[in-house]
């Protein structure tokens, strides 16, 4: 994550920090979360900050810390920035002929020029973007835009020129500019109200004409072309919705969970039988790929039995399990943790942890797949999982004197 300051920051106080986020759609405990701040590289004078965190699982309101003026050690933040996970992915590649890695990769809150110069002044990283943009080059844009229902039709208007545009399957070129001057490509489809994927590049490096590019829709028989707006504009790894809510939940038949023995449960927690220890820590024993099973008890046998039959119905978001595709055509899956500012961990569902090295990343997907394994049920048995039910709900051992 790249986190620009119209002022420089003490990278030091960054480090070991944590952003919070949340979902204000939901209001349940498991859209709630944070992201530790394992690596800072400082760029810029210090006004510029990589920092390494574990990957966003959500769209949600996240808060990163801010350090105050002249930041010691164990002062206290001066405050957040809020973001979320909205706008477009842009990116500037030199040449007539530009090859296949960008020279400059940043962000622009909405698709369009005078907005986002307005809305990134101060910033370093954006500063370097408009100076390139006097050069000859591609300068490109991706992300998922939200539209309407109904047939839509999208027009992009530029003072460069036009090279394509596409919009979910739907492509257009760039036609001669009009009487205003400007570039114009149009898409019409017929949308379902679902994100749809969005790129779009022009040619840079003519003079006078960097100055005006903008993005609208149409609905037919609608009044009239409006602008897309930021909040319609998603980067294009964001995860297009939460891995599940509560509420979405299929409702599971409940058996007769009455019963079962805590000692016989235990071996199946920590054995291969149930192999929970693996992943899940309870009571100090157990490993750490996922969520620490100790406050469960006062959920209940009902809501550990339909966490055990359906394990990808409701995902904790720190637990979100991720697909990672390398350059080198290699494919992880599992729990992503971040490993300082170079490399990131991959956990899979057998507890086995792969390091792969950031620049070696090509892709990062979220899933809305849990990485707990299905047919745990069927596995354990009906008696099985009385007895690790009550080995979970079972009271803390008093210690003996």
């Amino acid at each position: 994550m790249v986190a620009a300051f119209d002022r420089p920051v003490d990278p030091k106080w960054m480090l070991g920090r944590v952003v919070t986020y949340s979902d204000p759609m939901d209001r349940s405990l498991e859209s709630a979360g944070q992201l530790r701040i394992v690596g800072v590289q400082p760029r810029d004078d210090r006004r510029t900050l990589l920092l390494a965190t574990d990957p966003h699982p959500r769209q949600a309101r996240y808060q990163l810390p801010i350090p105050p003026p002249n930041a010691v050690p164990d002062a206290r933040s001066a405050g957040t920035i809020s973001y979320d996970l909205s706008g477009l992915e842009a990116t500037w590649t030199e040449g007539e002929q530009p090859g296949p890695e960008p020279n400059w990769t940043g962000w622009w809150p909405v698709l369009n020029l005078v907005e986002t110069r307005r809305l990134t002044a101060g910033s370093r990283p954006h500063q370097v973007g408009w100076d390139l943009m006097n050069r000859k080059g591609r300068l490109g844009w991706a992300g998922w835009v939200s539209l309407p229902a109904g047939k839509v039709t999208v027009r992009l208007r530029s003072s460069m020129p036009i090279e394509e545009t596409t919009l979910g399957d739907v492509q257009s070129a760039g036609t001669a500019p009009g009487a205003d001057g400007l570039f114009l490509a149009e898409m019409g489809v017929d949308s379902r109200g679902e994100p749809i994927f969005f790129t779009a590049a022009v040619r840079t490096g003519s003079v006078g004409q960097t100055t005006q590019i903008a993005a609208s829709y149409r609905v037919e028989n609608g009044p009239g072309d409006r602008p897309i707006e930021r909040e319609q504009w998603k980067l294009p790894w964001a995860p297009m919705s939460p891995a599940s809510t509560p509420s979405e939940a299929a409702p599971i038949a409940l058996p007769d969970l009455s019963g079962g023995d805590p000692a016989r449960g235990r071996e199946i927690f920590r054995g291969d039988r149930g192999r929970c220890a693996y992943c899940h820590v309870f009571r100090g024993e157990g490993g750490h790929v996922g969520p620490d099973l100790t406050p469960i008890v006062s959920k209940g046998r009902a809501e550990l039995y339909r966490s055990l039959a359906a394990p990808s119905a409701v995902i904790a978001p720190d637990f979100t399990t991720y697909t990672v595709a390398t350059r080198d055509g290699q494919v992880f899956a599992g729990v992503v943790r971040a490993e300082g500012s170079e490399a990131i961990r991959v956990t899979d569902t057998n507890a086995k942890a792969t390091t792969v090295r950031r620049e070696a990343i090509q892709e990062i997907r979220p899933s809305a797949t849990s990485i707990m394994p299905p047919g745990l049920v069927a596995a354990i048995g009906q008696s099985g999982v009385r007895d690790l039910l009550a080995y979970l709900t079972s009271p803390t051992p008093t210690p003996s004197k």
